[in-house]
Order: C-alpha cells, then sequence, then structure tokens
C-alpha cells in the first residue's frame, strides 16, 4: 500500500525527482519495482510523468490511489524504514549465521558492524534541500546578528597574536585546519600548544594524540601550561616539585572548566577511525576543537591507501563542519621533502625553512578540504609558521618563534629575545 501511495502522488503531482532528493530507488519497491523503472524511463524520455490509466492499463498490480494527501517526506522516510526493517531481516536470518561459522569472532563482529552501518547510510533520507538565496533575507540577517553578538565564541584564538590577526580573529569553529612538518620539528608541540590556548580561552578540547601515552601527553600539557621540565616531569625528578603538586590543585571537578580530553594509544586499540570521532563529537557537544595528531596514523579502511585516506580527509571536513568545531590535522611532510629543501648557512647551521604545501606525502586531499594550512620547521631554538592557505589576504606571511619545547616555551620572537 504505501508503494502504492508514493508512486500514485509521484504521478498525480508530475515529481518524479522528488523520489531522487530523498534517495529512493528501485530498491525499495519490492512489489513494484517495474512501477518505478517504467516511470524513471518516461520521465527520463518524456521529461513528465505518464497518465495513471497508462500505468494502470501496464501493470495489473498496480492499484492506483488518487489525492494522497500525506507528505513526501513522510511517505518516503516510512519506505525506507521498511526497506532498512526488511535488510536487517535479510542479514541476520541468512547472512549472520553464514559468516558466524567462517569468520572468527572479531572479525564478524567487524562485519556485521559493516554492514549494519551499510544499511544505515542507505536507508537515510536526504532532507537538506539546501538554502535559497533568493528568498533567505531575513535568515541571513539573523545569521549577522548572531555573528555580531558572539564573535567571540566563532573564533578560537591562537597562541600567538600575529598568526590570531594574520587568519582574521584565529580559527573559526566549523573549519578544517592542516598543520603540516617534517619529522621531528616539534609538531605535536605546536598542536598542544594550539589545543592549550584554545582550553584556556574556555574552548572545549578532544586531542587525539595516537603516538604517546596520556601519561606523556598530560605532562606535555603541563610542561605547556606550567613551564615545568618536561623531562624531569616525566621523571619524576622536578627540583619545584611543591610547585607542580600546587599547581594541580587547580585541576579539580569543582572548578568547572572546559573540558579538555585526550585519547591516546590506551584509549584507541583499533586506531583512531572516523566513526570514534563522530561518536565522541555526538557525546560531548561543548568540544569546539579537534586535535588529530597525525593524519597519517589514522584507520582509513580498506582499499588503496591514497584513495582511503581522500575519504578520510574528505569525511573530515564534513564532521567538523556538521559539529561545529575547528578541526586541527596534523600532518607528516616526507623526509625526501626536507632533503631537497635543506639550506645551510656560512658555518653549516641548518636554516629554518617551513615545507611547501607542494611537500606533501600520501594524498592532495588533506591541502585541498583545509581552509586553513599552516606549515612549520624549528631548529636551535628557533621555529618558523608559514601561512599557506587561509581566507585572509595572508598567504605567505611567516611568524617567527623562539622555542624550547622541553620548558614549554613558545612564544613569537620579540627584540630582546635576538640579544
Amino acid at each position: 500500500m504505501l508503494e502504492t501511495q508514493l508512486l500514485s502522488k509521484v504521478i498525480d503531482e508530475n515529481n518524479f525527482l522528488i523520489l531522487q532528493r530523498y534517495n529512493i530507488d528501485v530498491s525499495d519497491f519490492p512489489t513494484l519495482g517495474e512501477v518505478y523503472l517504467f516511470l524513471r524511463d518516461y520521465v527520463k524520455e518524456n521529461h513528465q510523468t505518464p497518465d495513471y490509466r497508462t500505468v494502470v492499463a501496464r501493470f495489473e498490480s498496480f492499484d492506483y490511489v488518487p489525492e494522497v494527501q500525506d507528505s513526501f517526506k513522510y511517505l518516503c522516510s516510512r519506505l525506507k524504514a521498511q526497506t532498512a526493517k526488511r535488510q536487517a531481516f535479510e542479514l541476520l536470518q541468512h547472512q549472520a549465521a553464514k559468516k558466524f561459522s567462517e569468520l572468527s569472532g572479531d572479525r564478524f563482529i567487524q562485519w556485521l558492524k559493516d554492514e549494519t552501518l551499510r544499511i544505515e547510510t542507505t536507508t537515510k533520507i536526504f532532507t537538506d534541500l539546501g538554502t535559497n538565496f533568493s528568498v533567505n533575507g531575513e535568515e541571513r540577517a539573523q545569521w549577522y546578528q548572531e555573528a555580531k553578538e558572539n564573535q567571540t565564541r566563532s573564533y578560537i584564538p591562537t597562541p600567538y597574536p600575529s598568526l590570531t590577526e594574520a587568519l582574521g580573529g584565529g580559527f573559526e569553529v566549523g573549519d578544517y585546519i592542516l598543520l603540516m612538518a617534517f619529522t621531528n620539528r616539534g609538531k605535536s608541540w605546536l598542536a598542544s600548544h594550539i589545543g592549550v590556548a584554545a582550553w584556556e580561552n574556555n574552548f572545549g578540547v578532544l586531542h587525539y594524540s595516537p603516538e604517546l601515552s596520556k601519561r606523556q601527553q598530560a605532562f606535555r600539557l603541563d610542561t605547556l601550561m606550567g613551564h615545568f621540565d618536561n623531562v624531569k616531569l616525566r621523571r619524576g625528578q622536578l627540583e619545584n616539585e611543591s610547585q607542580y603538586l600546587s599547581y594541580l590543585e587547580a585541576f579539580k571537578t569543582e572548578m568547572n572548566m572546559a573540558p579538555y580530553l585526550i585519547k591516546t594509544m590506551e584509549n584507541l586499540p583499533n586506531g583512531l577511525s572516523l566513526e570514534t570521532i563522530e561518536a565522541d563529537l555526538q557525546m560531548n557537544p561543548n568540544v569546539k576543537m579537534v586535535i588529530i595528531d597525525g593524519f597519517n596514523l589514522m584507520n582509513h579502511g580498506r582499499g588503496k591507501m591514497r584513495d582511503s585516506m581522500s575519504y578520510t580527509s574528505r569525511k573530515l571536513r564534513q564532521l567538523f563542519g556538521h559539529y561545529g568545531v575547528a578541526g586541527l590535522v596534523v600532518h607528516q611532510t616526507p623526509g625526501s621533502a626536507e632533503k631537497e629543501s635543506r639550506k645551510t648557512d656560512d658555518e653549516g647551521t641548518r636554516l629554518v625553512n617551513p615545507p611547501k604545501l607542494t611537500d606533501y606525502s600520501e594524498t592532495v586531499a588533506v591541502i585541498q578540504d583545509a581552509a586553513t594550512a599552516l606549515t612549520f620547521d624549528a631548529s636551535e631554538g628557533i621555529g618558523k609558521i608559514s601561512i599557506e592557505k587561509a581566507r585572509e589576504p595572508n598567504v605567505g606571511t611567516v611568524i617567527e618563534l623562539v622555542c624550547n619545547f622541553n620548558i614549554g616555551v613558545i612564544k613569537e620572537t620579540e627584540i630582546t629575545d635576538l640579544f
């Protein structure tokens, strides 16, 4: 009956394309699939739906229902729900038993998860019909007023005033930010410093650090905030131990501060996946910055690595926008690019030279997807951040830094630092 109602409404309103808008296809018509295909082909050829009498005469199984009052959205939603139930029944009654006997426990669980996700994805309806610019003036006025009143909550300041200014106020929530650097040049320290600055400005932070333990990452944040010697902190050999313990007194539940959630190797036994990130964002709506320290360390799924990485990057861009978070993705520049661009002064000292976007590795998608792209390099206590991509007209701007990571010093160069 539901299939008949929907197709009857399509014919009456001469609107076959509405089915595509709601992700409806032949698989959603187990009894009237031939009628659906006939209408599709007829519309392609004649650019309109046929008269209902034409369809009734051709298909005895089609019992036309005139003047269906239910909306397309309601009918399509119900039809998709039926498809989901039908596919789930097929999965559990037929496929699952066979796979259960063929696969090991962990592989069976993964297969079941993948199949369930496939059913969920294919049976969703698309309800976002876009924005009609020609009629939404009132909505845009509301957007402007919200931006005017909440400007301080739309941009996350960076730890470096010149960078914040060059980016037009910092990192905009909803944006994808790429940070690239050569290996072992301090990009994880820089990412952590960005996280600290966001948290100190009362933005919730979700920090994925797959290479470190939770102790190592937490101690890095302590070093950046309190300038405690990181090596001695990790070894329990601080000379200013009482100062550190006093500093920790501020980190208690009753302080009611914005969250800074750390997820490291202990929390990610199966690697960092898109599903994990989305689940964490759903559970933590007060998070406004996500840091992924190591794009190449993510679980990109099956298939060719370059294609899988491209899919991951595109999905991350969607997640950041959908959940309204600034997403900082840290990616490593290959060592071959460093060798090619390596420069030294007259005394043989390596010159600090941030990489270019053309020095990317694995996939160009991370560059295409990012709204802001920063590259970083450091050596002998000197660091440089280069703005390689931005909405503001400041591409090519370089911010010079003084860096002593072990005591948590990463700051813009001042005249006094040069002498």
